[in-house]
């Protein structure tokens, strides 16, 4: 990815708003503009309400922004924005709506109850009356293929079933004063009842539902039959690499690991 194409954060604003591109949403739901994905100053909808600068992408600043629920014009559902555009794409509407929670999560101190403001220089909301500062919170997860040979352990969760019945890798929030392999190997334990070895990280995700950072891991079988954590999941199962269900969509880190390993 050539490097004007990337999109990285930016916290103030230009003071000529003309030739920045304005990242427009309806709560966690994009609205993308007639032709492209991001709006012009001239452009946007009546009844739009500015909010702040998030990022820079293709040599623009973005400036993020959002329209009510009366808005009918095209809205897309996040995961399937994420589907369908690029990774810097994704990246800022990871972080635009993370900010954009925090702000509301924070808008009162968890300490002495006041109201907050927005930092200029900081992604975080601070309470003037006890000086306690806020940032957006980022919650570790980790998710980890296990392999026994040539054959996968994938798993189907009871909250995918309805909407999204795909056979996936076992994943978890990490517990406080663990590593993450220590969550890897008691993730995988508790809801599958199987031990395992050889524990690598690979590569890492934003998953914006609604802050999580996914870790992801491969790692070896090493004993143990298959006693599945109902609760959480459906079913499971060892799978052939040559003989896969149903599994995630291209654009996550879940796919991108059993991608990995066939």
């Amino acid at each position: 990815m050539e490097q004007y194409q990337a999109y990285t954060g930016r916290q103030s604003m230009p003071e000529n708003t003309d030739y920045c591109r304005f990242f427009l949403l309806n709560n966690s739901k994009v609205v993308p503009a007639a032709e492209a994905l991001l709006w012009t100053s001239s452009d946007l909808p009546e009844l739009t309400e500015i909010l702040f600068p998030v990022g820079e992408l293709r040599g623009k600043v973005i400036i993020l922004a959002q329209v009510n629920d009366s808005y009918d014009g095209e809205i897309q559902e996040p995961r399937e924005f994420l589907a369908q555009n690029s990774e810097a794409e994704a990246a800022l509407y990871s972080h635009a709506t993370q900010l954009l929670r925090a702000e509301k999560d924070h808008a009162f101190c968890g300490r002495c109850g006041s109201a907050t403001t927005k930092l200029a220089a900081e992604w975080a909301m601070h309470c003037t009356s006890c000086e306690a500062s806020y940032y957006p919170r980022i919650s570790p997860c980790i998710i980890v293929l296990v392999k026994k040979g040539d054959e996968l352990l994938l798993v189907q969760h009871q909250k995918h079933l309805r909407h999204n019945p795909v056979y996936t890798t076992i994943a978890g929030f990490m517990e406080p004063g663990e590593t993450a392999e220590e969550a890897v190997y008691r993730e995988v334990l508790e809801e599958s009842g199987i031990k395992v070895k050889n524990i690598q990280y690979h590569f890492s995700q934003s998953w914006p539902f609604p802050h999580s950072l996914m870790l992801g891991f491969h790692a070896d079988y090493e004993s143990g039959e298959i006693v599945l954590e109902e609760k959480e999941l459906s079913a499971g199962d060892w799978f052939r690499t040559d003989k896969l269900p149903e599994i995630p969509p291209s654009f996550t880190i879940a796919r991108r690991l059993i991608d990995l390993a066939i």
